[in-house]
Protein backbone atom coordinates (compact mmCIF):
# COMPACT_ATOMS: atom_id res chain seq x y z
CA UNK A 1 0.00 0.00 0.00
CA UNK A 2 2.70 2.50 0.96
CA UNK A 3 5.41 1.58 -1.55
CA UNK A 4 4.36 4.43 -3.85
CA UNK A 5 5.31 6.81 -1.01
CA UNK A 6 8.67 5.19 -0.17
CA UNK A 7 10.68 8.25 -1.18
CA UNK A 8 8.73 10.38 1.35
CA UNK A 9 9.11 8.13 4.41
CA UNK A 10 12.60 9.18 5.52
CA UNK A 11 11.90 12.11 7.86
CA UNK A 12 9.76 12.52 10.99
CA UNK A 13 6.68 10.32 10.67
CA UNK A 14 3.56 10.29 12.87
CA UNK A 15 1.33 7.26 12.51
CA UNK A 16 -2.13 7.87 13.97
CA UNK A 17 -3.95 4.69 14.90
CA UNK A 18 -1.09 2.17 14.77
CA UNK A 19 -3.25 -0.83 15.69
CA UNK A 20 -1.03 -3.89 16.13
CA UNK A 21 1.86 -2.35 14.21
CA UNK A 22 1.80 -3.83 10.69
CA UNK A 23 2.21 -0.40 9.07
CA UNK A 24 4.42 0.76 11.97
CA UNK A 25 6.93 -1.97 11.20
CA UNK A 26 7.07 -1.01 7.51
CA UNK A 27 7.44 2.71 8.28
CA UNK A 28 10.29 1.95 10.67
CA UNK A 29 12.08 -0.17 8.10
CA UNK A 30 12.13 2.79 5.71
CA UNK A 31 14.49 4.62 8.06
CA UNK A 32 12.41 7.56 9.25
CA UNK A 33 11.90 8.64 12.87
CA UNK A 34 8.50 7.11 13.60
CA UNK A 35 6.11 8.00 16.41
CA UNK A 36 3.19 5.56 16.44
CA UNK A 37 0.07 6.70 18.28
CA UNK A 38 -2.44 4.05 19.42
CA UNK A 39 -5.43 4.55 21.71
CA UNK A 40 -5.57 0.95 22.95
CA UNK A 41 -2.87 0.09 25.49
CA UNK A 42 -3.03 -3.59 24.51
CA UNK A 43 -2.61 -2.86 20.80
CA UNK A 44 0.17 -0.38 21.53
CA UNK A 45 1.99 -3.12 23.46
CA UNK A 46 1.71 -5.46 20.48
CA UNK A 47 2.98 -2.74 18.12
CA UNK A 48 5.93 -2.10 20.48
CA UNK A 49 6.79 -5.82 20.56
CA UNK A 50 6.55 -5.95 16.79
CA UNK A 51 9.06 -3.09 16.41
CA UNK A 52 11.27 -3.87 19.42
CA UNK A 53 14.40 -4.11 17.25
CA UNK A 54 13.86 -0.73 15.57
CA UNK A 55 15.39 2.09 17.68
CA UNK A 56 13.92 4.72 15.34
CA UNK A 57 10.34 3.73 16.31
CA UNK A 58 8.50 4.98 19.42
CA UNK A 59 5.01 3.78 20.36
CA UNK A 60 2.72 5.93 22.49
CA UNK A 61 -0.55 4.69 24.02
CA UNK A 62 -2.70 7.83 23.92
CA UNK A 63 -6.04 9.08 22.68
CA UNK A 64 -5.70 11.25 19.55
CA UNK A 65 -7.89 14.05 20.90
CA UNK A 66 -5.69 14.38 24.03
CA UNK A 67 -2.41 14.01 22.15
CA UNK A 68 -0.16 17.07 22.33
CA UNK A 69 3.40 17.47 21.02
CA UNK A 70 5.64 20.44 20.24
CA UNK A 71 7.33 19.08 17.12
CA UNK A 72 5.88 19.00 13.59
CA UNK A 73 6.07 16.05 11.21
CA UNK A 74 7.11 15.53 7.60
CA UNK A 75 4.55 12.74 7.16
CA UNK A 76 1.37 11.81 9.02
CA UNK A 77 -0.61 8.66 8.23
CA UNK A 78 -4.28 7.84 8.71
CA UNK A 79 -4.45 4.25 7.46
CA UNK A 80 -7.90 2.81 8.18
CA UNK A 81 -8.40 5.50 10.82
CA UNK A 82 -10.18 8.54 9.39
CA UNK A 83 -13.50 6.66 9.13
CA UNK A 84 -13.54 6.37 12.95
CA UNK A 85 -13.48 10.14 13.56
CA UNK A 86 -17.12 10.04 14.76
CA UNK A 87 -16.11 7.72 17.60
CA UNK A 88 -12.88 9.38 18.76
CA UNK A 89 -13.36 13.11 18.12
CA UNK A 90 -16.03 15.05 20.02
CA UNK A 91 -18.21 17.89 18.83
CA UNK A 92 -19.85 18.70 15.54
CA UNK A 93 -18.26 17.56 12.26
CA UNK A 94 -15.59 15.32 13.84
CA UNK A 95 -14.04 14.44 10.46
CA UNK A 96 -13.26 18.09 9.73
CA UNK A 97 -11.94 18.61 13.29
CA UNK A 98 -9.62 15.61 12.95
CA UNK A 99 -8.16 16.90 9.70
CA UNK A 100 -7.66 20.38 11.16
CA UNK A 101 -5.69 18.96 14.09
CA UNK A 102 -3.64 16.76 11.73
CA UNK A 103 -2.88 19.85 9.66
CA UNK A 104 -1.61 21.65 12.77
CA UNK A 105 0.80 18.75 13.46
CA UNK A 106 2.21 18.76 9.92
CA UNK A 107 5.13 20.80 8.63
CA UNK A 108 4.15 23.52 6.11
CA UNK A 109 5.18 21.33 3.17
CA UNK A 110 4.38 18.00 4.83
CA UNK A 111 2.46 15.00 3.51
CA UNK A 112 -0.71 13.39 4.89
CA UNK A 113 -1.35 9.81 3.74
CA UNK A 114 -4.93 8.53 4.04
CA UNK A 115 -6.28 5.08 3.21
CA UNK A 116 -10.03 4.57 3.52
CA UNK A 117 -12.88 2.64 1.95
CA UNK A 118 -14.95 4.46 -0.68
CA UNK A 119 -18.55 4.98 0.40
CA UNK A 120 -19.54 4.49 -3.26
CA UNK A 121 -17.21 1.61 -4.13
CA UNK A 122 -18.50 -0.69 -6.86
CA UNK A 123 -18.36 -3.80 -4.69
CA UNK A 124 -20.90 -2.22 -2.29
CA UNK A 125 -23.39 -1.83 -5.14
CA UNK A 126 -22.77 -5.53 -5.88
CA UNK A 127 -23.93 -6.47 -2.38
CA UNK A 128 -20.73 -6.43 -0.31
CA UNK A 129 -21.57 -5.33 3.26
CA UNK A 130 -20.30 -2.01 4.59
CA UNK A 131 -16.94 -2.89 6.16
CA UNK A 132 -17.48 -1.46 9.63
CA UNK A 133 -21.22 -1.88 10.27
CA UNK A 134 -21.43 -5.10 8.18
CA UNK A 135 -24.77 -4.14 6.65
CA UNK A 136 -25.27 -4.17 2.85
CA UNK A 137 -26.07 -0.78 1.27
CA UNK A 138 -25.72 1.15 4.55
CA UNK A 139 -22.89 3.27 3.17
CA UNK A 140 -24.35 3.61 -0.32
CA UNK A 141 -27.58 4.90 1.24
CA UNK A 142 -25.71 7.22 3.62
CA UNK A 143 -27.26 5.74 6.80
CA UNK A 144 -24.29 6.64 9.00
CA UNK A 145 -24.79 8.40 12.34
CA UNK A 146 -22.66 9.82 15.16
CA UNK A 147 -22.30 6.36 16.74
CA UNK A 148 -20.95 4.63 13.64
CA UNK A 149 -17.77 4.86 11.58
CA UNK A 150 -18.27 6.79 8.34
CA UNK A 151 -16.68 6.54 4.90
CA UNK A 152 -16.87 9.09 2.09
CA UNK A 153 -16.98 9.38 -1.68
CA UNK A 154 -14.22 11.12 -3.64
CA UNK A 155 -15.93 14.50 -3.89
CA UNK A 156 -16.80 14.59 -0.18
CA UNK A 157 -13.25 13.63 0.82
CA UNK A 158 -11.76 16.29 -1.47
CA UNK A 159 -14.03 18.91 0.09
CA UNK A 160 -13.08 17.89 3.65
CA UNK A 161 -9.36 17.98 2.85
CA UNK A 162 -9.57 21.33 1.07
CA UNK A 163 -11.52 22.81 3.98
CA UNK A 164 -8.75 21.74 6.37
CA UNK A 165 -6.03 23.46 4.30
CA UNK A 166 -4.88 20.56 2.11
CA UNK A 167 -4.90 22.24 -1.28
CA UNK A 168 -3.09 19.36 -3.03
CA UNK A 169 -4.97 16.05 -3.04
CA UNK A 170 -3.59 13.14 -5.09
CA UNK A 171 -5.88 10.11 -5.31
CA UNK A 172 -4.82 6.52 -6.01
CA UNK A 173 -7.07 3.47 -6.37
CA UNK A 174 -5.83 0.33 -4.57
CA UNK A 175 -7.35 -2.93 -5.82
CA UNK A 176 -9.13 -4.92 -4.60
CA UNK A 177 -9.02 -2.48 -1.65
CA UNK A 178 -6.52 -0.69 0.58
CA UNK A 179 -6.29 -3.47 3.18
CA UNK A 180 -4.82 -6.20 0.95
CA UNK A 181 -3.97 -4.44 -2.33
CA UNK A 182 -2.22 -6.04 -5.27
CA UNK A 183 -2.47 -3.04 -7.64
CA UNK A 184 -2.38 0.75 -7.33
CA UNK A 185 -3.88 2.76 -10.23
CA UNK A 186 -3.26 6.50 -10.59
CA UNK A 187 -5.70 9.14 -11.82
CA UNK A 188 -3.60 9.45 -14.99
CA UNK A 189 -3.96 5.70 -15.48
CA UNK A 190 -7.75 5.96 -15.50
CA UNK A 191 -7.65 8.96 -17.85
CA UNK A 192 -5.23 7.55 -20.45
CA UNK A 193 -7.20 6.23 -23.48
CA UNK A 194 -4.34 3.92 -24.45
CA UNK A 195 -4.25 2.15 -21.08
CA UNK A 196 -6.60 -0.52 -19.75
CA UNK A 197 -6.96 0.47 -16.09
CA UNK A 198 -10.06 -1.72 -15.73
CA UNK A 199 -7.91 -4.86 -16.01
CA UNK A 200 -6.38 -4.18 -12.58
CA UNK A 201 -9.85 -3.86 -11.04
CA UNK A 202 -11.59 -6.88 -12.51
CA UNK A 203 -8.65 -9.28 -12.30
CA UNK A 204 -8.25 -8.63 -8.56
CA UNK A 205 -11.95 -8.64 -7.61
CA UNK A 206 -12.01 -12.24 -6.37
CA UNK A 207 -9.02 -11.56 -4.09
CA UNK A 208 -11.25 -9.52 -1.76
CA UNK A 209 -12.09 -11.76 1.24
CA UNK A 210 -14.99 -9.49 2.20
CA UNK A 211 -17.04 -10.16 -0.93
CA UNK A 212 -20.36 -11.94 -0.34
CA UNK A 213 -20.76 -15.51 -1.57
CA UNK A 214 -22.86 -14.21 -4.48
CA UNK A 215 -22.62 -10.71 -5.93
CA UNK A 216 -25.65 -9.09 -7.53
CA UNK A 217 -23.71 -8.69 -10.79
CA UNK A 218 -20.40 -9.76 -12.28
CA UNK A 219 -17.64 -7.40 -11.17
CA UNK A 220 -15.45 -8.76 -13.99
CA UNK A 221 -17.96 -7.54 -16.58
CA UNK A 222 -18.91 -4.32 -14.79
CA UNK A 223 -15.45 -2.81 -14.23
CA UNK A 224 -14.63 -2.32 -17.94
CA UNK A 225 -17.94 -0.47 -18.38
CA UNK A 226 -17.30 1.70 -15.31
CA UNK A 227 -13.85 2.70 -16.57
CA UNK A 228 -15.07 3.22 -20.14
CA UNK A 229 -17.44 5.86 -18.75
CA UNK A 230 -14.76 7.66 -16.74
CA UNK A 231 -15.92 6.48 -13.31
CA UNK A 232 -12.97 4.24 -12.38
CA UNK A 233 -11.59 6.38 -9.57
CA UNK A 234 -15.00 7.52 -8.31
CA UNK A 235 -16.17 3.91 -7.89
CA UNK A 236 -12.92 2.26 -6.75
CA UNK A 237 -13.47 0.21 -3.61
CA UNK A 238 -10.92 2.22 -1.60
CA UNK A 239 -8.86 5.38 -1.82
CA UNK A 240 -5.19 5.98 -1.10
CA UNK A 241 -4.59 9.73 -0.86
CA UNK A 242 -1.49 11.89 -0.64
CA UNK A 243 -2.57 15.32 0.63
CA UNK A 244 -0.46 18.40 1.33
CA UNK A 245 -0.87 22.13 1.99
CA UNK A 246 1.44 22.75 -1.00
CA UNK A 247 1.50 21.47 -4.57
CA UNK A 248 3.29 18.14 -4.80
CA UNK A 249 3.40 14.94 -6.86
CA UNK A 250 4.19 11.52 -5.42
CA UNK A 251 5.18 9.62 -8.55
CA UNK A 252 6.92 10.82 -11.68
CA UNK A 253 4.88 12.01 -14.63
CA UNK A 254 3.61 9.12 -16.69
CA UNK A 255 3.09 6.50 -13.94
CA UNK A 256 -0.23 4.85 -14.76
CA UNK A 257 -0.29 1.90 -12.35
CA UNK A 258 1.86 -0.39 -10.22
CA UNK A 259 1.09 -4.07 -9.75
CA UNK A 260 2.66 -6.15 -6.98
CA UNK A 261 3.23 -9.90 -7.09
CA UNK A 262 3.96 -10.55 -3.42
CA UNK A 263 2.00 -13.70 -2.58
CA UNK A 264 5.06 -15.88 -3.24
CA UNK A 265 8.47 -16.63 -1.76
CA UNK A 266 10.45 -13.46 -1.06
CA UNK A 267 13.03 -13.91 -3.81
CA UNK A 268 10.24 -14.11 -6.40
CA UNK A 269 8.27 -11.04 -5.23
CA UNK A 270 8.21 -8.22 -7.79
CA UNK A 271 6.59 -4.96 -8.82
CA UNK A 272 5.41 -4.12 -12.32
CA UNK A 273 5.26 -0.38 -13.03
CA UNK A 274 3.33 0.85 -16.06
CA UNK A 275 4.83 4.14 -17.20
CA UNK A 276 4.26 6.40 -20.20
CA UNK A 277 7.41 7.91 -21.66
CA UNK A 278 8.01 11.29 -23.38
CA UNK A 279 7.36 9.60 -26.72
CA UNK A 280 3.85 8.61 -25.50
CA UNK A 281 4.66 4.90 -25.53
CA UNK A 282 3.87 2.82 -22.45
CA UNK A 283 6.33 0.30 -21.05
CA UNK A 284 6.14 -2.15 -18.15
CA UNK A 285 9.14 -1.95 -15.82
CA UNK A 286 9.86 -4.90 -13.50
CA UNK A 287 11.73 -4.81 -10.21
CA UNK A 288 12.38 -7.41 -7.52
CA UNK A 289 11.09 -6.46 -4.09
CA UNK A 290 13.64 -8.49 -2.12
CA UNK A 291 17.20 -9.65 -2.43
CA UNK A 292 17.62 -13.11 -3.92
CA UNK A 293 18.36 -15.93 -1.51
CA UNK A 294 20.76 -18.77 -2.18
CA UNK A 295 20.40 -20.31 -5.62
CA UNK A 296 17.71 -22.97 -5.96
CA UNK A 297 18.63 -26.61 -6.13
CA UNK A 298 20.38 -27.54 -9.34
CA UNK A 299 17.77 -30.17 -10.15
CA UNK A 300 14.83 -27.73 -10.00
CA UNK A 301 12.72 -27.83 -13.16
CA UNK A 302 11.25 -24.35 -12.53
CA UNK A 303 13.07 -21.26 -13.81
CA UNK A 304 12.31 -17.65 -12.83
CA UNK A 305 13.54 -14.91 -15.16
CA UNK A 306 12.63 -11.27 -14.76
CA UNK A 307 13.29 -8.87 -17.63
CA UNK A 308 13.95 -5.20 -16.90
CA UNK A 309 11.05 -3.96 -19.06
CA UNK A 310 8.84 -4.74 -22.02
CA UNK A 311 6.41 -2.74 -24.17
CA UNK A 312 2.81 -2.43 -23.02
CA UNK A 313 0.30 -3.78 -25.53
CA UNK A 314 -3.27 -2.44 -25.67
CA UNK A 315 -5.89 -5.10 -26.22
CA UNK A 316 -7.95 -7.63 -24.28
CA UNK A 317 -6.80 -10.54 -22.14
CA UNK A 318 -7.83 -13.85 -23.68
CA UNK A 319 -9.45 -15.07 -20.45
CA UNK A 320 -12.16 -12.38 -20.80
CA UNK A 321 -13.68 -14.46 -23.60
CA UNK A 322 -14.20 -17.37 -21.21
CA UNK A 323 -15.65 -15.03 -18.58
CA UNK A 324 -18.13 -13.86 -21.22
CA UNK A 325 -19.15 -17.49 -21.84
CA UNK A 326 -19.86 -18.39 -18.21
CA UNK A 327 -21.81 -15.18 -17.58
CA UNK A 328 -24.57 -16.04 -20.08
CA UNK A 329 -27.55 -18.02 -18.78
CA UNK A 330 -27.61 -21.54 -20.16
CA UNK A 331 -23.90 -21.87 -20.96
CA UNK A 332 -22.58 -25.38 -21.59
CA UNK A 333 -19.36 -27.31 -21.19
CA UNK A 334 -19.31 -27.58 -24.97
CA UNK A 335 -18.88 -23.80 -25.16
CA UNK A 336 -16.08 -23.88 -22.59
CA UNK A 337 -14.45 -26.70 -24.57
CA UNK A 338 -14.61 -24.62 -27.75
CA UNK A 339 -12.89 -21.75 -25.97
CA UNK A 340 -10.13 -24.09 -24.78
CA UNK A 341 -9.67 -25.47 -28.30
CA UNK A 342 -9.36 -21.91 -29.60
CA UNK A 343 -6.86 -21.15 -26.86
CA UNK A 344 -4.70 -24.09 -27.90
CA UNK A 345 -4.85 -22.92 -31.53
CA UNK A 346 -3.68 -19.47 -30.42
CA UNK A 347 -0.72 -21.06 -28.63
CA UNK A 348 0.57 -22.23 -32.02
CA UNK A 349 0.95 -18.56 -33.03
CA UNK A 350 3.17 -17.59 -30.08
CA UNK A 351 6.91 -18.31 -30.04
CA UNK A 352 7.78 -21.94 -29.18
CA UNK A 353 4.13 -22.91 -29.47
CA UNK A 354 4.60 -26.18 -31.34
CA UNK A 355 4.51 -29.66 -29.79
CA UNK A 356 7.85 -31.46 -29.57
CA UNK A 357 8.57 -35.01 -30.77
CA UNK A 358 7.18 -36.45 -27.52
CA UNK A 359 3.84 -34.67 -27.95
CA UNK A 360 4.65 -32.20 -25.16
CA UNK A 361 4.55 -28.41 -25.13
CA UNK A 362 7.90 -26.64 -24.61
CA UNK A 363 8.61 -25.67 -20.99
CA UNK A 364 8.70 -21.99 -22.02
CA UNK A 365 4.88 -22.14 -22.25
CA UNK A 366 4.42 -23.01 -18.57
CA UNK A 367 3.13 -19.46 -17.99
CA UNK A 368 1.17 -19.20 -21.27
CA UNK A 369 -2.26 -19.35 -19.60
CA UNK A 370 -5.12 -17.26 -21.11
CA UNK A 371 -4.61 -14.65 -18.37
CA UNK A 372 -1.12 -14.02 -19.83
CA UNK A 373 -2.15 -13.89 -23.50
CA UNK A 374 -3.16 -10.50 -24.79
CA UNK A 375 -5.00 -10.07 -28.09
CA UNK A 376 -4.11 -6.74 -29.68
CA UNK A 377 -6.38 -4.51 -31.77
CA UNK A 378 -5.42 -6.43 -34.94
CA UNK A 379 -6.30 -9.78 -33.36
CA UNK A 380 -2.70 -10.88 -32.93
CA UNK A 381 -1.82 -12.78 -29.71
CA UNK A 382 1.04 -11.71 -27.46
CA UNK A 383 2.44 -13.65 -24.52
CA UNK A 384 2.99 -11.19 -21.67
CA UNK A 385 4.57 -11.35 -18.20
CA UNK A 386 6.87 -14.23 -19.18
CA UNK A 387 8.53 -14.90 -15.83
CA UNK A 388 8.15 -18.65 -15.28
CA UNK A 389 9.28 -21.56 -17.45
CA UNK A 390 10.16 -25.24 -17.06
CA UNK A 391 13.30 -27.04 -18.12
CA UNK A 392 11.14 -29.98 -19.24
CA UNK A 393 8.15 -30.31 -21.55
CA UNK A 394 4.59 -30.21 -20.22
CA UNK A 395 1.38 -31.93 -21.19
CA UNK A 396 -1.48 -29.97 -22.72
CA UNK A 397 -3.79 -31.28 -19.98
CA UNK A 398 -1.56 -29.70 -17.34
CA UNK A 399 -1.69 -26.29 -19.01
CA UNK A 400 -5.49 -26.51 -19.35
CA UNK A 401 -5.77 -27.48 -15.68
CA UNK A 402 -3.58 -24.51 -14.67
CA UNK A 403 -5.54 -22.11 -16.87
CA UNK A 404 -8.93 -23.20 -15.47
CA UNK A 405 -7.77 -23.09 -11.85
CA UNK A 406 -6.47 -19.55 -12.34
CA UNK A 407 -9.79 -18.60 -13.92
CA UNK A 408 -11.70 -19.96 -10.91
CA UNK A 409 -9.51 -17.83 -8.68
CA UNK A 410 -10.49 -14.63 -10.48
CA UNK A 411 -14.23 -15.03 -11.14
CA UNK A 412 -16.87 -13.75 -8.72
CA UNK A 413 -19.98 -15.01 -10.50
CA UNK A 414 -21.12 -17.88 -12.76
CA UNK A 415 -24.48 -17.67 -14.50
CA UNK A 416 -26.71 -20.80 -14.37
CA UNK A 417 -25.57 -23.57 -16.70
CA UNK A 418 -27.86 -25.57 -18.97
CA UNK A 419 -26.17 -28.78 -17.81
CA UNK A 420 -26.07 -28.63 -14.01
CA UNK A 421 -27.40 -26.72 -11.03
CA UNK A 422 -24.24 -26.97 -8.87
CA UNK A 423 -20.71 -28.20 -9.47
CA UNK A 424 -17.46 -28.38 -7.53
CA UNK A 425 -14.26 -26.80 -8.83
CA UNK A 426 -12.95 -30.29 -9.62
CA UNK A 427 -16.08 -31.26 -11.58
CA UNK A 428 -15.88 -28.03 -13.60
CA UNK A 429 -12.18 -28.44 -14.46
CA UNK A 430 -12.48 -32.12 -15.40
CA UNK A 431 -15.65 -31.64 -17.50
CA UNK A 432 -14.20 -28.58 -19.29
CA UNK A 433 -10.99 -30.43 -20.22
CA UNK A 434 -13.00 -33.42 -21.45
CA UNK A 435 -15.15 -31.11 -23.59
CA UNK A 436 -11.97 -29.77 -25.20
CA UNK A 437 -10.87 -33.29 -26.06
CA UNK A 438 -8.25 -33.61 -23.32
CA UNK A 439 -9.79 -35.67 -20.50
CA UNK A 440 -7.76 -35.78 -17.32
Amino acid sequence: LLRVFDADLRGDVLEIGAGCGAITRYLGEQGGNVLALEGSTRRAGIARARTRDLPNVSVLAENFERFQVDKRFDVITLIGVFEYANLFVSGANPGAKMLEKVRSLLKPDGLLIIAIENQLGLKYFAGAPEDHVVTPMLGVEGRYNSATPQTYGKQALTSLLSGAGFSSNEFFAPFPDYKLPVSIVTEQGFDDPGFDAAAFAWQSAQRDPQLPELCTFSLELAWPQICKNGLGMDMSNSFLIGASPVARKTLGDGTLAVHFSSDRRAEYCKSSSFRKGPDNTIRVHYEKLAEARAASAADSIVEFKLSASEPYIKGHVLSTKLIDVINVDGWTYGQVGEFLKGYLCILKDVPNGQLNADGLLPGQLFDAVPQNILIDCQGKPHLIDKEWSLTVGLRIEFLLFRALRQLLGSVTRFSPSAEFSTATYKEFVFAACAAAGYPI
